[in-house]
């Protein structure tokens, strides 16, 4: 039975529907397998191997606005960045279900960065310190979510008070749903407001952030990161709201990666304060403040939010 917090978007293809929709790009008969990839909150992957011998990445999600999102900015950032290409546009499936076609990048996934010789580490955060200024450098005149066509047709305000009202807002439903006590939830709600103000010491214009940096989301071959992956959450905002994912492991427990990745995005794009760890530590503590304002949270999840929350503030 299915659980009722599966979103039936995201539910598990048949290789029947799977063959229809590489029929409807690829022709008849070219689909041979497909094999489940990692996705996401609102998405899908599957790798799909074609009776041609060639591999694609299909994704599906149940969101049409993210996919085309998605698609606009691979096709303005693919030339530039290892952003897997859109072979094909966003498609209905049915009326819950949106698709479309992605290359296939090879490369195993920076969760084992530690793993990896000093001198790798070393090259990968170089080449990632460059790719991050150069999405970094797409700049606009607010803050906000972008449309299907990249326009920010939602503004933000990540201001430190427009922060600190997004944080209050999701301890106060993190403590409706039981994830953390209320006096607590007030208690941090003060602090962050006091602390966010050390975002001003990091002046910048809006820019393009991917906004989910984890070590999932980056792929390193043959010594080289070869691709950025999963755009699904890119806005419109501040540099910090990328950099807070390098305050987490596995990248905090290789200095060499991080330093490289700093010196040459400060090369590249000239601004980076000092004080950026601190900064950036502070401001990530929203999406863990995010994480407890869901219904469902997985006991690992609450634990490490609650510590995070506790040892910041």
């Amino acid at each position: 039975m299915r659980s009722k917090w599966q979103n039936p978007a995201t539910a598990k293809l048949s290789k029947n529907l799977i063959s229809q929709m590489c029929r409807l790009v690829f022709g008849a008969d070219d689909y041979k397998t497909a094999q489940p990839l990692a996705g996401g909150r609102s998405h899908q992957n599957y790798l799909i191997s074609l009776a041609s011998g060639q591999q694609v990445v299909l994704r599906v999600s149940g969101n049409q606005q993210s996919l085309g999102k998605q698609y606009a900015l691979a096709q303005k950032l693919w030339l530039k960045l290892p952003v897997p290409r859109f072979l094909s546009q966003p498609q209905a499936a049915n009326g819950k279900r949106f698709f479309a076609f992605m290359e296939f990048k090879p490369g195993q996934r920076l969760a084992n960065i530690e793993a990896l010789p000093v001198a790798e580490q070393a090259q990968l955060g170089f080449e990632l310190g460059e790719y991050l200024a150069l999405i970094h450098s797409q700049t606009f005149k607010h803050a906000g979510a972008f449309s299907s066509d990249l326009k920010l047709d939602q503004n933000y305000d990540i201001s430190p008070n427009g922060l600190s009202e997004i944080f209050a807002n999701c301890l106060s439903q993190a403590s409706k749903n039981g994830h953390i006590d209320g006096k607590l939830a007030q208690t941090y709600r003060h602090s962050f407001a006091e602390k966010i103000q050390i975002l001003d010491q990091w002046p910048h214009h809006h820019c393009l952030i991917h906004a989910d940096l984890n070590e999932d989301n980056i792929l390193h071959y043959d010594g080289h990161i070869s691709a950025i992956l999963d755009w699904e959450f890119a806005l419109s905002g501040h540099p910090a709201l990328d950099f807070g994912k390098f305050t987490r492991t596995p990248y905090s427990h290789c200095p060499i990666f991080t330093e490289n990745l700093c010196d040459n995005y400060y090369l590249t794009h000239k601004n980076l304060p000092v004080n950026w760890p601190e900064i950036a530590q502070i401001v990530d503590l929203l999406a863990w403040a995010e994480f407890l304002s869901r219904p469902q949270v997985t006991e690992d999840i609450k634990t490490s939010a609650l510590g995070k929350l506790r040892g910041n503030l």
